[in-house]
């Protein structure tokens, strides 16, 4: 392994976050519109829609650590991780477009052609999107631009979150002209015409200086042990799975608590977004809390606050919309923390890397990759399984046992969760203050591993 000297300036910052906000533009639509689009316009039933999304969550599982391992062997003079953006962005934005087309088939058609085409875009994120998350490892090691590296493509998610939230149903009806399935495929294709060229430019401008020679790597079965006994970054894919659950997990029920318990139709789409404004907004002032603070400290932070929030919705009045707004606001406030765990991911990488001599970055983000996509499966059954547990039932009266099921899945729940997604951090011991020392040791290894292999 080697290390080349590259600038990162506003410009790197700036592309290398407008790639998660290019990643949106298929994501968000897919993950808040999609379920939808099937039942209503598409003409599947809600049940053969629930076993797509479980089977193509059990093929990600499979194919995000295989990525993972191609990535680690893959060597071109553009690097490792940047071929697969410029080769995934193209898939990415034909199969949004495919998945959000209705085919002309009957219904058994209808679904195969859901089935390749809604596996299809879940591989194509995972072709681009495994080595996008982990191109700060690879782009500087300097600890404090990886944390504004992660802070950068935080925003972009969370900026891609906001608008697609704003505009995608408007262009839907705009396109469409009373035609759903139209007016779906048309806002798709603007979104992958605007989304492919900035995940190329990201991929162009978002140079890889940590180099990995052939002869430095190992087996995938000993890759794999390496990951396993690297207590460290298991310990953050394990706070992503719970930090996952209780985030998402609450997003897909967030609504029932809007609809039947607040009662206000007016400001569900607000109230839905607001945490994210507020993410927004505190979030450029991540890596400056991170390196005062640190990242536990700060994750510590955000995890209480973002618990605080919803315990708050609890215990205070439902129907008082300005005390919402403030509910809100706190639980919002937990945003700040959103670039630590990729962060802290690569630390482990770097401590690993110097134990072992091995590097495992592309292995060690496609596992915190789906460590996420476990904890959205979860949370997002639970909270479901709460509910259905008080007796809701689409249709029939909202009870005051449904209503306390509907609190405690949307607010008890992942207050709970954020709480425990404390404990695997507290596990995690590499101290923020070794890090410069590790890196320094790293830097002179490689150069001596160069030098060597120049003779």
């Amino acid at each position: 392994m080697g290390t080349k000297s590259s600038k990162i300036g506003p410009m790197e910052y700036v592309t290398y976050g407008m790639g998660n906000f290019a990643s949106q533009l298929s994501w968000t639509m897919v993950t808040t519109y999609l379920a939808v689009f099937y039942t209503d316009v598409f003409g599947l039933s809600a049940g053969s829609v629930a076993v797509l999304f479980l089977i193509a969550k059990v093929w990600s599982g499979v194919s995000d650590p295989l990525m993972g391992a191609l990535m680690e062997r893959t060597h071109t003079r553009f690097g490792r991780f940047r071929p697969y953006i410029v080769i995934g962005a193209p898939l990415l934005v034909l199969f949004t477009v495919l998945t959000f087309t209705v085919p002309g088939f009957g219904s058994k058609g209808k679904l195969i052609y859901a089935y390749i085409t809604y596996i299809g875009l879940g591989m194509s994120y995972t072709i681009s999107n495994v080595p996008y998350l982990a191109l700060p490892a690879v782009m500087t090691t300097d600890s404090k631009k990886i944390n504004r590296l992660n802070t950068a493509q935080m925003m972009g998610m969370v900026f891609g979150m906001i608008l697609l939230n704003l505009v995608t149903l408007p262009l839907v009806n705009l396109f469409g002209g009373g035609d759903m399935g139209v007016g779906y495929q048309r806002t798709a294709s603007v979104f992958a015409l605007i989304a492919l060229p900035i995940f190329w430019m990201c991929a162009w401008k978002c140079k890889e200086t940590v180099q990995v020679h052939k002869e430095d790597q190992v087996s995938l079965k000993e890759s794999a042990k390496l990951i396993v006994q690297n207590k460290n970054l298991m310990m953050v894919v394990l706070y992503t799975v719970l930090n996952m659950a209780g985030m998402l997990g609450r997003i897909g029920v967030a609504v029932y608590f809007y609809l039947y318990v607040v009662k206000n139709f007016t400001f569900i789409t607000i109230f839905m977004m607001m945490q994210m404004l507020v993410g927004a907004l505190i979030m450029p002032f991540s890596p400056k809390v991170m390196e005062h603070f640190g990242k536990k400290k700060t994750i510590y932070f955000s995890g209480l606050v973002q618990a605080l929030g919803l315990i708050m919705m609890v215990f205070g009045p439902y129907m008082n919309i300005p005390y919402l707004f403030l509910c809100h606001i706190v639980y919002g406030l937990g945003y700040i923390a959103g670039p630590c765990g990729s962060c802290m991911i690569v630390d482990a990488v770097d401590d690993g890397d110097l134990k072992t001599g091995v590097r495992t970055d592309g292995t060690a983000f496609s596992l915190n990759g789906l460590g996420g996509l476990i904890g959205t499966a979860l949370g997002g059954a639970l909270g479901i399984a709460i509910i259905g547990w008080y007796g809701y039932v689409a249709g029939q009266e909202i009870t005051e046992q449904v209503k306390t099921g509907i609190i405690i899945a949307t607010n008890v729940m992942p207050a709970i969760i954020f709480v425990l997604s404390l404990i695997p951090v507290a596990c995690y011991k590499l101290k923020e203050s070794d890090m410069p020392e590790i890196r320094e040791k790293l830097r002179i290894r490689n150069e001596q591993r160069d030098l060597e292999r120049m003779k």
